[in-house]
């Protein structure tokens, strides 16, 4: 009657703690669970070296070919202000937080205007942009005429995969078709012969190094003369026919209709039947009948070369939420039966995904080294069985916490694992202490359940505030927000540092209460000779050196109360001044050794393109002497 009646009185916590102590089924169920839904959730979790920062911002440019910039300023960038200042979600133009930093900015330039809005914290960034994007559109008479329309963006940043050089001997326009008939392919355009470079991973692929299409008109002055005209208005016919223009609307009792004209040319074709003049005898003079129209490229003095050859390059990025190792997996495993067009080849010129691997390969390897130097030292200190279950602690609060990471968007990233290896110690700890209060009252008379609970609740008040005042000293990354403060900047490659950590002690809490002490409830030692002579042999060598050297160190400080403090001070401010001092460098991201080695060559200003090209070409030839 009285023991039914001191188990009603025990907390619902400890009798759920002898519940499993007692019970070691419900406790390797609770432990594969685990360990089984960790193992599948990490294989979802995607890679990547350093975090995607958040940039909170949106762009708004407006094209305006032929406008000075005081009149972008007062037909543009000034009406879009007044525009979106005021939506929900934006920060008006003020000064708020920092001095001198103002959260709706406007550029104006030659030719376009650019409006850069901040946003909120914690909003739904794609409503913000559509009323951002209706605000524009309700301006009345917006765009002004000859500018084109508003180009609103959410900024995102984007992770680097793979560069692939697509180099030929072929033309430039030739070169340049091609490349753009791979990126195609590469996101699987429904218009392109599907072929087998389509892989759906691929989301973001962009070409660079390519100069810009440009089609010119060129007339001569004996055509002019012969028709009367002059240069100014074969360039005012132009205008005039090839634009994109809004005209209001018609409200009708039916409806509203919307007026505008889509005439804007993009081909040399198109620009040939242009209209220019209505001659006497009516027929009709078109920009074809007087000029010469060319498909081509901007005379800018570019070259790109990839092993000898001209070449152009598809940069592959990816979104926050794909797997860059898996993207590059799948290009590598395209590329590897692909047939490119006729006299196009095609060769993986960087890979962004190898840094990635190598680090985050490290960064395990040395988790791993660490845990088992930490089960070797568990071994020479412990009874192989507790030292065995309190090293399994480890893979199992670690794969308890993999299951919640998906859940709080966390990667596997180079910040991750360093806050994986930052707890590994705390997490060994928990399960020492709990462990070998355990075996020391088991070793004191107490057998089973009573060995489990004594052990338990000798150590659970100090175990759970230790692993609270962790989570505390971490919590408050959590909470760092605006971007324009140059700490958040720094901290959103830490947010995920504090999830980790705290989700890691969390399951360590309950490996250490509930699993561990299953394990330890039943079954005796496992050492036998020679390793319980060894064990022994490190104890007693371990209590030697406390009595004797370290007990009279610690009689001594306290006697000496003064001057431990002074020399607690003095190093306290040693320590500080090798930081201040630069002796001890800070560095907010470490330094990755690079794959490549390059040239930059610098001349004075004016100097030919042709000696720049001999130049680079002949270190190019240099270069290939190297192995």
């Amino acid at each position: 009657m009285e023991k039914n009646l001191s188990e009603s009185k025990a907390p619902v916590i400890g009798r759920f703690q002898e519940y499993f102590a007692g019970n070691p089924v419900a406790a390797n169920v609770l432990m594969f669970v685990m360990l089984i839904g960790g193992f599948v959730s990490a294989s979802s979790i995607t890679s990547q070296t350093f975090p995607t920062l958040d940039l909170g911002q949106i762009n708004i440019t407006v094209p305006y070919p032929g406008a000075t910039p005081s009149e972008v300023e007062e037909s543009i960038t000034r009406r879009i202000e007044e525009a979106v200042i005021g939506i929900d979600g934006v920060i008006e133009e003020a000064v708020i937080g920092i001095d001198g930093v103002k959260r709706v900015t406007s550029r104006a330039y030659e030719n376009s205007g650019a409006v850069s809005v901040e946003l909120k914290d914690s909003v739904d960034q794609t409503k913000v942009r559509d009323d951002i994007e209706m605000a524009v559109e309700r301006l009345t008479d917006f765009p002004p005429r000859r500018a084109e329309e508003p180009d609103i963006v959410r900024l995102e940043t984007v992770g680097e995969v793979m560069t692939l050089a697509v180099s030929s001997e072929l033309s430039d326009l030739e070169l340049r078709q091609g490349a753009e008939l791979i990126e195609q392919e590469l996101l699987s355009i429904p218009s392109v012969e599907q072929e087998l470079l389509s892989i759906p991973s691929v989301s973001l692929v962009s070409l660079f190094g390519a100069k810009d299409y440009e089609i010119s008109i060129e007339v001569k002055q004996e055509n002019l003369r012969s028709y009367g005209l002059s240069i100014i208005d074969v360039a005012g016919a132009v205008r005039d026919s090839s634009i994109n223009l809004s005209s209001g609307e018609i409200r009708t009792k039916a409806g509203d209709l919307l007026l505008r004209t889509n005439k804007k040319s993009y081909s040399g074709e198109e620009f040939e039947d242009i209209i220019v003049k209505a001659l006497p005898n009516g027929s009709l003079l078109r920009l074809k009948d007087i000029a010469q129209i060319k498909d081509g490229f901007t005379e800018d003095e570019l070259i790109h070369e990839f092993n000898g050859k001209k070449s152009l390059f598809l940069k592959i990025q990816k979104s926050d939420s794909e797997d860059a190792i898996a993207i590059a997996r799948d290009v590598r495993a395209r590329l590897a039966g692909y047939s490119p067009p006729r006299g196009i080849e095609i060769d993986i010129w960087d890979d962004a995904t190898e840094t990635t691997k190598n680090y985050l390969s490290i960064m395990i390897r040395n988790g791993i080294l660490g845990f088992i130097l930490v089960f070797l030292f568990l071994v020479l200190m412990l009874d192989l069985r507790l030292a065995t279950w309190v090293a399994m602690g480890v893979p199992i609060t670690f794969f308890g916490a993999f299951i919640f990471f998906d859940f709080f968007g966390v990667n596997f990233t180079f910040f991750t694992l360093l806050a994986l290896v930052i707890v590994l110690g705390i997490v060994v700890d928990d399960a020492v202490v709990v462990g070998e209060n355990i075996i020391a009252e088991q070793e004191a008379g107490l057998k089973g359940i009573e060995a489990a609970r004594k052990g338990i609740s000798g150590v659970a008040a100090p175990v759970t505030v230790g692993v609270l005042t962790t989570m505390a000293a971490f919590a408050p990354l959590a909470f760092v927000s605006g971007f324009l403060s140059q700490f958040y900047q720094l901290s959103q490659f830490y947010q995920a540092v504090p999830i980790v950590v705290i989700t890691v002690l969390l399951m360590s809490l309950i490996e250490a209460f509930l699993i561990l002490p299953a394990h330890l409830t039943h079954g005796s030692s496992w050492s036998r000779w020679p390793l319980d002579s060894i064990q022994q042999a490190v104890s007693q060598g371990l209590a030697t050196f406390r009595e004797k050297v370290v007990m009279p160190q610690v009689q001594n400080a306290i006697r000496y109360r003064k001057t431990t403090i002074t020399a607690s001070v003095l190093f306290f401010a040693l320590a500080m001044s090798l930081v201040a001092f630069k002796v001890v460098r800070f560095e907010f991201l470490p330094s990755i050794e690079s794959t490549r080695i390059s040239a930059n060559l610098a001349f004075p200003i004016g100097t030919p393109f042709e000696v720049c090209r001999v130049s680079s070409r002949r270190v190019f030839q240099r270069t290939l002497r190297f192995p």
